[in-house]
């Protein structure tokens, strides 16, 4: 909370300005009194307990405030308008919104870019959620005390002065700061956090490691998967419980509706998740069902090679990876995403695994490869072979169709 209030002094020399949440699972647990808090010591707070999309983006553009909206659970969940107006003020180069009005309707465009704190009782919804620092807050247990803040006795203008005064100086130092981030921290997570822990780095003495403890644990704490990461997860031990490459679409269906601490059982209306419901939430992450041959059944299903990018880049198991920075495209080998090693030109090419359903039975019972254009489907081949493309396109004479 104190890198927060340094951050909305130094405001302008952030790119990303994430949201500082408090939560708390029920009322009385001190969220309004941190917000507050916040407030007292921030440059031109501007409080509310209730508030509208044009409000937001009107009060940003005139006032330039440090915005902090309380009991956000009752108004903000089913306000579509309100979340895009906030969700746009986490990047500077794009926080503004455009809108229409006057007599001609011309249209405005109006900053979304401010410090905020919400405080609300519950989550919030996952686009902002991934958006915003976590603070959960909870009630005081029997035994445990806390001093009370009485804020009309107290005057917070000489730190509030202090800290402008620290901010005016080493405001042009961030601009340009790149504090080492933990390792747990990349993409959004690692964006959200990079102006505090640059506060903390100038701030110096044990504000460093502090911070980058609080960033670790807030992060963990704060993290929320989307229904689709969430499905992605309980769907990968079924691909480890088969000796095959395949499932049928009601394979995971079975296992989805059995996991107790999971929402698939009852998805809809009390009733469970269905095979066309699991099809459409794995659509998004390019996964649909196909035609697979299980023995000597064919049926509808998922072959694992479909699901391999989307476990790769949703499921990560080695975090720390993903905050190290890859080496220029050009000198890496073009190879498939879902393979762990290139193969090298003087090996031998492997077979690849979908020549294996490209025939069907002819009328003796043997297969036979399917009429088509061979080309392109081995152009598909070649990549989830992990074949080199100059080596590729000899063998096909220039007939396949890349994308």
């Amino acid at each position: 909370m104190a890198l927060r209030v340094f951050h909305a002094h130094l405001h302008d020399s952030a790119e990303i300005s994430p949201i500082l949440v408090l939560t708390s699972p029920t009322p009385e647990c001190g969220k309004t009194t941190a917000i507050n808090l916040i407030g007292s010591r921030g440059p031109k707070s501007l409080a509310s307990s209730d508030i509208t999309a044009a409000a937001v983006f009107r009060g940003i553009e005139k006032w330039h405030p440090t915005l902090l909206i309380d009991e956000a659970d009752t108004f903000i969940k089913d306000n579509d308008d309100l979340r895009g107006v906030l969700n746009s003020g986490h990047f500077r180069r794009t926080a503004f919104v455009i809108r229409v009005g006057g007599d001609n309707l011309e249209p405005a465009r109006f900053t979304t870019w401010a410090p905020k704190a919400i405080a609300l009782i519950g989550k919030l919804p996952p686009t902002l959620a991934s958006r915003s620092i976590h603070v959960t807050m909870r009630r005081m247990a029997p035994g445990e005390t806390a001093e009370p803040i009485r804020f009309e006795r107290l005057d917070f203008a000489e730190v509030t002065a202090a800290v402008a005064r620290w901010a005016q100086d080493h405001d042009l130092a961030l601009r340009d700061a790149e504090p080492d981030m933990p390792g747990s921290l990349f993409g959004r997570r690692a964006d959200n956090w990079r102006h505090l822990l640059a506060i903390a780095d100038l701030a110096g003495a044990d504000w460093p490691a502090r911070a980058r403890v609080a960033a670790e644990a807030l992060t963990a704490q704060g993290s929320e998967q989307t229904t689709g990461i969430i499905l992605l997860e309980d769907i990968q031990p079924t691909f480890a419980e088969k000796v095959e490459d395949r499932i049928a679409s009601s394979a995971p269906v079975e296992k989805l509706v059995d996991i107790e601490t999971r929402p698939w059982g009852e998805w809809s209306r009390g009733k469970p998740i269905t095979v066309r419901q699991v099809a459409r939430l794995l659509a998004p992450f390019g996964i649909g069902p196909a035609t697979i041959r299980i023995g000597t059944t064919t049926l509808q299903g998922y072959r694992l090679e479909s699901f391999n990018d989307a476990f790769t880049r949703y499921l990560p198991t080695d975090p720390e990876h993903r905050n190290k920075p890859q080496k220029p495209a050009e000198n890496r080998p073009i190879r498939s995403g879902t393979q762990s090693d290139p193969v090298p030109d003087e090996n031998p090419r492997k077979p690849a695994v979908t020549l294996e359903c490209s025939g069907v039975p002819d009328e003796s019972g043997q297969e036979t490869d399917l009429d088509g254009d061979a080309a392109e489907r081995e152009a598909i081949m070649a990549i989830d072979g992990n074949l080199e493309i100059p080596e590729f396109l000899k063998r096909t004479t220039g007939k396949a169709r890349l994308s």
